[in-house]
């Protein structure tokens, strides 16, 4: 008797992308902070703006905050254009 083996995983595929290139500093960088409106992930990004401010001469933050942390963020053309480095947070 013959036996056929199913992966449950399915087909897939990944494709190879490299990572984004990386500054050599972030002094004079605008810096980007979304909050996807979890618990805490507001305190985290104020604790990271307070350090990051402290050891970089960052002249602008940008923040965005989503109402759902299920929904996208509200971006927005002049968010992508100004922000030189983006992060994004979440909590719980």
């Amino acid at each position: 008797m013959t036996q056929i083996l199913l992966n449950p995983r399915g087909v897939f595929y990944r494709e190879e992308k490299p990572l984004a290139a990386r500054p050599d500093t972030l002094n004079g960088k605008v810096l980007g902070l979304v909050d996807n409106s979890k618990v805490n992930a507001d305190v985290f990004l104020d604790c990271l703006q307070t350090l990051m401010s402290a050891k970089y001469k960052l002249p602008v933050v940008l923040k965005i905050r989503k109402t759902v942390a299920g929904s996208p963020a509200p971006y927005s053309d002049e968010f992508f254009e100004k922000c030189d480095i983006v992060v994004n947070a979440f909590g719980d």
